[in-house]
């Protein structure tokens, strides 16, 4: 595991992310905050403790490519649903030195476990990754 906790302040907002699996999916319904969040590691990436972050999207050039130079990093992609490939599904499944948050409501093709399901939840102004039910 690259990060087992993820934690950071963005008033009004404390966010608490704790990680249970190698591979986490964070799901949940348009709108509850997962591009939001994508957007805040953008910056939470910059700093020394949260450095081996990776950001893809639908943005990111030669997803493929890029994400296979990937080692040791805690790699995120938003709307996975949609930028998933069989490659890049093998990549996840087989890149053990990775850890992975993906924004995604599809497991398909990838070696979760019953850990591995989250989706954002708020309360008093704190958000956890809760255990999807």
């Amino acid at each position: 595991m690259i990060y087992r906790d993820i934690r950071f302040k963005a008033d009004p907002f404390l966010y608490e992310l704790h990680f249970d699996d190698r591979i986490t999916l964070v799901g949940g319904d348009s709108g509850t905050g997962k591009t939001v969040l994508y957007e805040m590691l953008e910056d939470l990436k910059l700093t020394k403790e949260y450095h081996a972050i990776k950001l893809f999207n639908y943005k990111s050039d030669s997803l493929v490519a890029q994400l296979k130079k990937c080692r040791n990093n805690f790699i995120v992609i938003d709307n996975a649903d949609i930028l998933m490939t069989d490659d890049i599904r093998r990549f996840i499944n087989f890149e053990f030195s990775n850890q992975y948050m993906l924004f995604s409501r599809n497991c398909d093709g990838l070696n979760a476990s019953d850990k591995s399901f989250k989706v954002l939840k708020m309360e008093n102004n704190i958000i956890t990754l809760a255990e999807e039910l």
